[in-house]
């Protein structure tokens, strides 16, 4: 029995360089040749179409990028009201969200078609003298993933940051810091979801005030399903296990409830695949109203390991089966669109299991530092917020000087469509002035 205890940590070394190795092969194959086949030949290798111009590779990003939205969010909210338990795994939360949103960002860039033209979602006027839209979604998109990426990627740091720091003042202000960041990013990750709801809801066809918040509701759902599948891998405490499982059955039955109020607007939906969502995304989480299925750690995994593949369903629903709802037409993922979702699989995991295994554990709480920190970051914030803000106006006022699009299409718009552009700066603006101001202060300590 020793030597087998002694033998399985070092099995576990031996095991995780196969896996990134592996993983990180199989994100060459599936996304880096599809992504040179694609650039290569077109978009045409896809098995997009006319009727549903749309296919897989954006199922794809929607469905990575709500796995990355939830991660961060649950992280932030547990922090704002102040749930302890959360140091088991919120800072793997706060890493899937980071690994998540980078798979999502390939599939956007390789969809274009022509990947060095992205440059044309920059503020900056093309060769014609036209700016980019800042009433388009896919504007607000670039902002909106853009930001919350890199205001991640800091809320990420900062905790890390704050664990070689002594007590005292400048921990009791990394405390402070972590919590306006949370409550920065909380309101960022509903707007970041919602417009990328609104990609969807703002045409023609699809137009329904269902669909921003039916994201959101999506985005929790597979993303606290994620995080119960890494608990339980990590090891969690059984009390951790049935909270997260808790949390689980609360959100799959809110999707039931979306559920319900698409099919009595659209009854003509429902099909096979539609059935096999409801069971994935409905069914299987209410198992958590047994306590014996919150505390079994199989059955917790099996049912976290089927809401991933029902919300994934969901996403190609939303944006395959609605396109051929609408256009009676029809859809087969080519070669290309299989090799991208495995390769999207093996991008995330090589990701994370490189990053997880560097990555020190939550020790210290930053609400036990908080209270005593010097007051002041607040107003930083709220002028980093009124500079982001303003940046955004100042652009419009300068390159938005007639509202084109409406024109064409006889759909008048105007500054009330920059509003979104608007408050993602204002968020980004607030969260890089806390960031800043901590980073100040921590080099002027050491």
């Amino acid at each position: 029995m020793q030597a087998e205890r002694q033998s399985h940590p070092k099995c576990r070394l031996n095991h995780r360089p196969l896996l990134i190795a592996g993983s990180a092969l199989l994100a060459l194959w599936g996304l880096g040749y599809s992504a040179w086949r694609i650039a290569a030949e077109g978009p045409g290798v896809m098995g997009v179409n006319n009727a549903v111009p749309w296919g897989w590779d954006i199922v794809q990003f929607v469905f990575w990028i709500g796995l990355g939205h939830a991660g961060t969010l649950i992280s932030a909210i547990l922090l704002l009201t102040h749930q302890r338990w959360r140091l088991e795994i919120a800072r793997h939360a706060e890493l899937m969200t980071l690994c998540a949103v980078i798979t999502a960002a390939v599939f956007p860039l390789v969809h274009v078609g022509r990947i060095w033209m992205i440059w044309m979602l920059s503020p900056l006027p093309v060769s014609n003298g036209v700016w980019p839209d800042l009433a388009s979604p896919l504007v607000w998109d670039a902002m909106a993933v853009g930001s919350y990426l890199l205001l991640s990627l800091l809320y990420w740091r900062t905790g890390i940051m704050g664990e070689h720091l002594p007590a005292g003042p400048l921990r009791a202000r990394w405390g402070r810091c972590c919590l306006l960041m949370a409550g920065v990013l909380t309101p960022l990750v509903v707007t970041v979801h919602s417009v990328v709801g609104s990609d969807f809801a703002v045409t023609l066809r699809w137009n329904s005030p269902i669909i921003p918040p039916y994201f959101v509701c999506g985005a929790l759902l597979s993303g606290m399903a994620m995080v119960l599948l890494i608990g339980l891998i990590k090891g969690v405490s059984p009390a951790t296990q049935d909270k997260l499982s808790k949390l689980t059955l609360a959100i799959g039955m809110s999707m039931g409830l979306f559920y319900g109020l698409e099919l009595a607007h659209a009854p003509q939906l429902f099909n096979h695949s539609y059935a096999a969502m409801l069971l994935l995304n409905v069914g299987m989480p209410a198992l958590f109203w047994l306590p014996q299925a919150r505390r079994h750690r199989w059955s917790s995994a099996l049912i976290a390991a089927s809401v991933l593949l029902g919300m994934w369903m969901e996403r190609e629903h939303i944006i395959v089966g609605r396109s051929i709802a609408i256009t009676g037409g029809s859809y087969t993922p080519s070669p290309v669109d299989i090799a991208m979702l495995l390769g999207s699989i093996g991008l995330f995991l090589s990701l994370y299991l490189l990053l997880a295994a560097r990555m020190p554990e939550e020790q210290h709480d930053p609400l036990d530092d908080a209270p005593s920190a010097p007051t002041g970051q607040g107003s930083i914030a709220l002028l980093g917020a009124a500079a982001g803000s303003s940046a955004v106006i100042l652009w419009a006022q300068l390159t938005q000087w007639q509202d084109v699009a409406g024109q064409l299409t006889g759909n008048a718009g105007g500054p009330i469509f920059h509003l979104p552009a608007i408050l993602v700066a204002g968020l980004l603006g607030a969260g890089l002035a806390l960031f800043l101001n901590f980073l100040h202060h921590l080099h002027h300590h050491e």
